[in-house]
């Protein structure tokens, strides 16, 4: 009796110090890394401030002054007829000999809450349920162990903007990633990016040297990632988008959802689109992703193609980012391909072809980046959710998953 309760603690002490092995040493039982998370928000994804202060407005029922108020989103801005005012507000004026762009006399627009998840979490400051934009992966995460604003923060920006014009965003996002990296021990951050903020994420990495992402970065998780462009921009720019709010009409939103380069720059990438290969149909003429020059000027809108030439260099060349890369991108949802107006173009509707993406990037686009499985030493990889449509997807439980189950356990010696 004495020998076998000798055996069985030799046993229990052998079986711990293996379960501690394995815990230590990486083996098939896994520590969960808290690797800090940073959320790059995408177009209208950063709540916006206003403050105006004009000599006079463009209606008599039109704001001259006010104190700061939320321009973006705030719904009773889109309540007809005071759309216009906020059209008026947020539109964006281009200068063609500096080849910058500002917001109009009179009106100064602010990005709240860099640092926090609060104004990347939700469209509106109200939290309107139909408002939602990364709470669901915050909460997932603040579930996991995660602290708002300490392990899983926020680089909320003007999302009006193309990258060329968002310096000081670029600057902060540098502070921003250090602190971070201090707070949480020195461990390296997980950038996780949507749509337009994927853009804004390569061209960034793009230029940071190297070694700086080898010690900041641990990788970097695109949503929905738009690299190649979209066909939806063509439209946007030809007659408008009111992004199924019934109360907004497209035609008045187009008036300033064309003065913006971060449209400009999610036009469809030339080539990834065949140079015969008809996007926009018209009784005129047909216009193809060779065509913007000839589309802007019959749609009146010149300065859309200076736009084009402005942020076409950006991050045309897709130069690997040079940090892991984890794709997750929806299928199987109808996307917007092809156009076909009427003779009242541009200023109508036109009829919709379809074909395969995630309900606003084409299939070809989301799948752009796995070009650098061959470019880059460190792995790219890409998941697909079927279903997940392109805003939607940021609700989705697969997807918290696959970041907490996935992207945040992968191990720190890739």
């Amino acid at each position: 009796m004495y020998f076998r309760k000798k055996i069985d603690l030799l046993f229990t002490v052998f079986c711990f110090i293996i379960f501690s092995i394995l815990l230590t040493t990486g083996g098939s039982v896994k520590q969960f890394k808290k690797y800090p998370v940073i959320l790059l928000p995408g177009d209208g994804g950063s709540q916006l401030k206003a403050t105006l202060n004009k000599s006079e407005a463009p209606h008599f029922y039109c704001r001259e002054h006010t104190t700061s108020f939320f321009i973006w989103l705030d719904v009773g801005e889109f309540i007809p007829p005071f759309i216009n005012c906020f059209v008026e507000n947020i539109r964006l004026v281009y200068d063609i000999k500096t080849r910058t762009s500002s917001p109009p006399k009179g009106v100064k627009i602010t990005v709240p809450g860099f640092g926090n998840t609060s104004t990347v979490e939700w469209f509106d400051p109200s939290h309107e349920s139909f408002t939602m934009y990364y709470v669901g992966l915050v909460d997932a995460l603040v579930a996991k162990g995660y602290t708002r604003n300490v392990s899983v923060r926020g680089a909320p920006f003007d999302f009006r903007l193309a990258p060329n014009e968002a310096g000081d965003f670029f600057k902060k996002l540098v502070a921003l990633i250090e602190e971070t990296y201090q707070m949480n021990g020195n461990t390296k951050v997980v950038l996780v990016s949507h749509s337009l903020g994927c853009v804004y994420t390569l061209f960034f990495l793009n230029h940071q040297d190297q070694a700086w992402k080898d010690k900041f970065i641990q990788s970097w998780a695109p949503i929905a990632s738009p690299l190649g462009g979209a066909t939806k921009i063509l439209r946007l720019y030809v007659s408008g988008d009111n992004f199924g709010v019934w109360a907004v009409d497209s035609i008045k939103a187009r008036m300033a959802q064309r003065t913006y380069p971060s449209s400009a720059i999610l036009a469809p990438v030339q080539s990834l689109w065949d140079k015969d290969e008809v996007i926009i149909s018209t009784p005129t003429r047909n216009y193809t992703a060779y065509d913007y020059h000839q589309l802007y000027n019959d749609i009146k809108f010149p300065i859309g193609y200076e736009l084009w030439k402005d942020t076409k260099p950006l991050i045309s060349a897709m130069e690997p980012p040079g940090v892991p890369v984890f794709s997750v991108h929806g299928k199987d949802v109808p996307t917007e391909e092809h156009y076909t107006y009427d003779a009242d173009f541009p200023d109508v509707q036109p009829t919709i072809k379809y074909g395969d993406g995630d309900g606003t990037v084409n299939m070809r686009s989301l799948k752009y980046l796995l070009k650098w499985k061959n470019e880059q030493k460190q792995p790219v990889s890409e998941f697909e959710i079927s279903g997940g449509e392109h805003l939607e997807i940021l609700q989705n439980a697969t997807l918290h998953n696959y970041i907490i189950n996935t992207v945040l356990q992968t191990d720190d010696k890739l």
